[in-house]
């Protein structure tokens, strides 16, 4: 059974995102992830794990559909495929990234870091392009 941290944490993703979850493996797929101009696509999937440990271990990678581009080259930090796959469909890449700053997951869920700061911190990332 999924912890109770984690389902109230993916309620919050769900108030501003289209979400799925698969417990095996507990990886999330977010639909239609808004990117800026100079990527290849307007929109993209974003995938991540949320790692055993979690949350005194914070989630690392953005996994996406193979073929991204910024401004034609590949981006940098990024293979493809990636070693795992997420269980989605279709093959995928991954970004090695994770936020600035320290992750400090606290009890109370909106006070630390959390499941919604990770995924709109996806914007920075996508914001420096290649």
């Amino acid at each position: 059974m999924l912890e109770e941290r984690i389902q109230k944490e993916l309620e919050l993703l769900r108030t501003r995102y289209n979400v799925d979850f698969v417990e095996e493996g507990r990886w999330a797929r977010i639909a239609s992830y808004p990117l800026p101009p100079g990527w290849n696509r307007p929109v993209t999937d974003v995938a991540f794990q949320v790692l055993v440990g979690y949350p005194g271990t914070p989630p690392y990678g953005i996994y996406v559909p193979v073929g991204i581009a910024f401004n034609g080259q590949s981006p940098n930090n990024y293979q493809e495929p990636a070693p795992t796959q997420p269980p989605f469909g279709g093959a995928w890449g991954i970004f090695s990234w994770q936020p600035e700053g320290q992750w400090r997951a606290t009890t109370d869920i909106i006070s630390g870091s959390h499941l919604m700061n990770w995924v709109i911190g996806f914007a920075g990332r996508f914001g420096e392009g290649a």
